[in-house]
């Protein structure tokens, strides 16, 4: 990664962006200071001036609120500061940030895993089997953002990725249709597009049991209006940012409502959904978005329910007609959850 503000090798986080520890430093100075620039003074100051760079930060994503205050030398003096410390613990949104730093980092590993052209089309066989390939990326991914998934057991951790990662290879196609900018199309985790409805599915099946085009859109093209109609469509309109897509990443895999997760599982579950909502409104109130977006991110996991429904009727039918699917992906549909 680099410096978001001077394009110098960075590899942390620093005050909600990715950026070098000298614009970090020069950043939590600026704020602490009690002399701040009122405007610029490049033409005084070599470029850029104090005030050009500080700005510069601000737009690159730096949030005020994320550093810590100076500690006053009179401990004893009231300053009225709890409320403002409650205020900025409530804009603390270093899980999500984390998430979508892990996120970055994996986009560059996924192009080293796959290693195919994105132009390739797949079939139905090679989205799962790609799924199941990019499934351990995306629990490191998981691992690395949420530490307390290292004390799970490893039954609770089976269960909590099975019952997330199906909904989660739906959700991120849709993410790749707003990036694309092509709604209208289904793509498998390395960037793939899938193949025209028929042949997704034909294609994968050996040449005695194949199927007509009729007979697969008449049984499968139901599936695909569902998904396009009441998840792809809807969450292409509520036009997420990033920060937002990692929210819900987080906010699917902590799902407590499943039965086979344990109730310690469970627990945490909850008490790690309602960090990430606390995070995401801190993140409205910077950014002076409306907090009911809240709302707009609970509606996008109601619709990711439905998806997995439909997914796990996809996979069974699939089994009737002797579409081939990856053996680990159909266990981890099909398994039960509630």
């Amino acid at each position: 990664m680099q410096c978001k503000i001077c394009d110098s090798p960075s590899t942390e986080y620093h005050f909600g962006i990715s950026s070098c520890r000298a614009c970090a430093a020069f950043f939590r100075r600026y704020v602490n200071s009690p002399k701040q620039q009122k405007e610029c003074n490049c033409e005084m100051d070599r470029p850029p001036c104090r005030y050009c760079r500080m700005e510069m930060c601000v737009k690159a994503g730096m949030m005020v609120s994320k550093v810590q205050q100076k500690r006053d030398s009179n401990p004893c003096r009231a300053s009225g500061s709890s409320l403002e410390t409650t205020q900025i613990a409530l804009r603390n949104s270093d899980r999500i940030f984390k998430a979508l730093g892990n996120y970055n980092v994996l986009g560059q590993e996924r192009k080293i895993v796959h290693k195919t052209s994105p132009a390739k089309k797949v079939n139905f066989f090679e989205y799962t089997s790609i799924a199941i390939i990019d499934s351990r990326m995306v629990w490191k991914l998981l691992e690395n953002t949420l530490i307390e998934l290292q004390v799970l057991d490893e039954k609770d951790k089976h269960n909590l990725f099975s019952n997330f990662y199906p909904k989660w290879t739906l959700f991120e196609s849709a993410i790749m249709a707003f990036q694309r900018s092509d709604v209208h199309t289904f793509f498998a985790p390395n960037g793939k597009p899938a193949k025209q409805i028929s042949k997704f599915y034909k294609d994968c099946m050996t040449s005695r049991l194949r199927m007509k085009d009729d007979e697969v859109l008449k049984i499968f093209e139901p599936y695909w209006n569902s998904y396009y109609g009441h998840v792809a469509y809807p969450l292409f309109d509520l036009k997420f940012d990033y920060m937002e897509l990692m929210a819900i990443l987080t906010l699917l895999l902590m799902d407590p409502g499943y039965t086979n997760i344990s109730d310690e599982c469970s627990e945490m579950c909850h008490s790690l959904r309602k960090v990430i909502q606390r995070e995401l409104k801190g993140y409205y109130l910077e950014k002076n978005l409306p907090t009911e977006r809240l709302f707009k991110i609970i509606e996008a996991l109601l619709l990711m329910e439905k998806a997995d429904t439909w997914l796990q009727e996809e996979v069974h039918m699939c089994g009737i007609y002797n579409v081939p699917v990856d053996e680990e992906f159909r266990r981890m549909v099909m398994a039960p959850k509630l």
